[in-house]
């Protein structure tokens, strides 16, 4: 099974390579580029992705938020993003009922 937590690192790797990020990089800088991606997504097409033609344009920049959330989350010292996402669902289960 492949975990959030075991991808995390790769998560990092790729962002930082993608928008020339070190580990100086501010949560500011991550921050703009994740909006960045938000602000396409709004945009986006359920047309295939010119990129990759199995995902729609929207789910492909879904994908990369979700991509840069775990890698913000591993920067900036999130130790098990796995738990934190299940209370959360847990939390948002208990304010529904």
């Amino acid at each position: 099974m492949i975990t959030l937590n075991r991808l995390a690192q790769q998560c990092l790797d790729i962002m930082m390579r993608r928008f020339k990020m070190n580990e100086h990089t501010s949560r500011k800088a991550f921050s703009v580029r994740i909006e960045s991606v938000w602000r396409k997504f709004d945009m986006a097409s359920k047309y295939k992705s010119d990129d990759f033609p199995k995902y729609s344009e929207d789910e492909l920049l879904a994908g990369r938020m979700i991509v840069y959330l775990v890698a913000y989350l591993k920067r900036f010292g999130c130790e098990n993003i796995e738990l934190l996402i299940k209370d959360i669902i847990k939390l948002g289960n208990e304010e529904e009922g």
